[in-house]
């Protein structure tokens, strides 16, 4: 499994949280592949990721989630609000990018990942509406997170911080990312600064006549 990759703004706590989130969904995806589905237990899953069954359920609600691992932080309010007081004060571009980060880990740019979640959505496509409701959650829950960074900067403010613009701020942050990392390399400190840079300069075009 590749190394967990983090950025200085991480504590140790999320860390070692991604970082056992990543081993539980690579030890279930692995036994599925292996034996099917079916035939995984959550007992197995957990004892091949050294950990208890009751930490299994700490990081994932089902074998299946784990299988599709799904290894972004929790979405829960709180812990979005503890990472959008983490970022409070930075321009809307680098709260969102710095943001994305905190709650996506080292999925950014991950190949092994990316094919491995292809994989398992192949062999297993009864998994594909869960993969699609995940998605809508983690996506709902980080456009909303994003409308708070722009209500909160001077620049936006609340009239200006509607779902469209947030979506579109999330969606240049993201696509950014992933491209960013996946093609350039992945030191998060270049990544990111590349990316921010690169929407602002992308916004200053766009405005141009």
């Amino acid at each position: 499994m590749p190394d967990t990759p983090s950025t200085p703004d991480m504590g140790l706590r999320d860390r070692k949280r991604l970082e056992t989130r990543h081993r539980i969904a690579e030890a279930a995806r692995s036994l599925a592949l292996e034996q099917d589905i079916d035939h995984t237990t959550i007992e197995q899953i957990a004892a091949r990721a050294d950990v208890s069954p009751r930490t299994f359920f700490n990081y994932f609600e089902s074998k299946e989630d784990a299988v599709l691992g799904h290894t972004e932080l929790d979405l829960a309010p709180d812990t979005l609000e503890q990472h959008l007081a983490s970022v409070a004060g930075e321009a809307a571009a680098q709260a969102v990018v710095d943001l994305a980060f905190l709650v996506f880990g080292s999925s950014f740019g991950d190949e092994h990942e990316r094919l491995a979640r292809k994989e398992v959505l192949v062999r297993f496509p009864q998994l594909m509406r869960r993969q699609v409701s995940r998605m809508t959650t983690v996506a709902e829950a980080m456009t909303g997170a994003v409308r708070t960074i722009l209500e909160r900067d001077p620049a936006w403010g609340p009239e200006a911080a509607t779902p469209q613009a947030a979506e579109m701020l999330l969606g240049m942050c993201m696509t950014g990312l992933r491209s960013s990392a996946r093609h350039e390399g992945s030191d998060p400190e270049e990544v990111r600064a590349r990316v921010v840079a690169t929407i602002r300069d992308t916004a200053v075009r766009i405005a141009a006549r």
